[in-house]
């Protein structure tokens, strides 16, 4: 099956005292089917999983899943342990999600080879579509392209890739993989334009958690739009930098919990932004 759209990689709201907040999720969710996204991806960097425990990942899986309507659910399964990822993604798999994304161990960093094993570890216990995920800033290793290549080859249920390194070069050597039965997405919302010109079939774009410009920009695009999708791909590019004026992700915690109206948390050691943070993000989501 061909995926294409923009994903929602989810935050996970968090109440004041630090426990997950799956009111305020629901009105996320909510939100997303109002602006037009094809999917929601929870459980992944922006979603903080690794400060989750195992019981809260499954728990909130599932209240995903329950809440997601027509979407498809992209379910984060990462993990620096891969029994731990075959765990998850029995689990993801039993509550119903779609599509599981696998990222490389993260902490110690793996060989090549030891990426492949990770992967086919996971790939050979686990019977359900698979996306495979690149993030090398946050995983501390690229994941070389002929074992991408590999996977896709050997395992039928690898259906595509989000790359969210921002290196447009690697990014240009995996669009040629692109097919009926294989999509790629690109994870950084300020090269979503440049990627659908090369051939994306779309995006992993954090700004829609609170803002439609980066759904916008595929539309237009889609549409023929270019012009009008290039002025707006440079608007949702202002808001992007302003976003991430404090430490990621805690800027669009910040923008999220200003959009709706919420008095949100902030799981430790994440920290609230600042105050002169707050005012760059307050000011890029009123202009």
């Amino acid at each position: 099956m061909k995926y294409d759209g923009i994903i929602t990689p989810m935050l996970t709201p968090f109440k004041q005292e630090g426990s997950v907040d799956l009111d305020a999720t629901d009105r996320l969710v909510e939100y997303l089917k109002g602006i037009g996204v094809s999917g929601l991806f929870p459980l992944g960097s922006t979603g903080l999983f690794p400060y989750l425990f195992s019981e809260e990942r499954v728990n909130y899986l599932q209240h995903v899943n329950d809440v997601k309507g027509n979407l498809k659910v992209f379910a984060g399964i990462g993990s620096s342990n891969t029994e731990e990822c075959v765990k998850f993604g029995r689990n993801a798999a039993d509550i119903g999600c779609d599509i599981l994304v696998l990222m490389p161990t993260y902490y110690i960093h793996p060989s090549h080879d030891e990426i492949y094993r990770h992967f086919s570890t996971v790939l050979d216990k686990v019977d359900k579509d698979f996306f495979i995920y690149n993030i090398p800033q946050l995983s501390g290793e690229f994941i070389p392209i002929d074992v991408v290549e590999k996977l896709k080859e050997e395992y039928s249920h690898v259906v595509g890739l989000k790359e969210s390194s921002g290196d447009m070069r690697y990014f240009s050597k995996l669009l040629p993989l692109s097919g009926k039965n294989f999509s790629i997405f690109n994870g950084q919302d300020d090269l979503l334009l440049p990627s659908l010109a090369l051939g994306a079939d779309g995006g992993v774009c954090g700004l829609s958690n609170f803002n439609p410009l980066i759904v916008k920009v595929y539309q237009e695009y889609r549409n023929g739009e270019i012009q009008k999708a290039q002025e707006t791909q440079m608007k949702a590019n202002s808001l992007m930098r302003a976003i991430n004026a404090p430490n990621f992700p805690s800027g669009y915690y910040y923008a999220f919990y200003q959009k709706m109206g919420i008095q949100g948390g902030y799981r430790t050691p994440m920290l609230e932004p600042s105050e002169a943070a707050k005012e760059v993000i307050r000011t890029a989501m009123n202009e």
